[in-house]
């Protein structure tokens, strides 16, 4: 039951454009990894282009400790209730 609710929900926040395409975590087919090759290639890019002193900032989010009540009022403000 709880992998065709995830399904349903990913489905829906795919097809709204709720969850940007570059989001990797907790979706099928992509892993940490793509991330990191994707950070990398900003990392270069800028150096590349000679601005590695401001052109590329990263922020790091460790959702495991992320805020379950956040994580429902977003759903619920997504129009997902119930």
């Amino acid at each position: 039951m709880e992998r065709m609710v995830n399904n349903r929900l990913v489905w829906y926040l795919e097809r709204k454009e709720i969850i940007t395409p570059t989001q990797s975590g907790f979706r099928k087919g992509r892993s940490t990894t793509d991330q990191l090759v994707r950070l990398e290639s900003f990392v270069r890019e800028a150096f590349i282009q000679k601005q590695h002193a401001s052109a590329t900032t990263a922020i790091f989010f460790d959702l495991v400790k992320l805020w379950k009540f956040g994580i429902l009022k977003d759903l619920h403000i997504a129009g997902l209730q119930g």
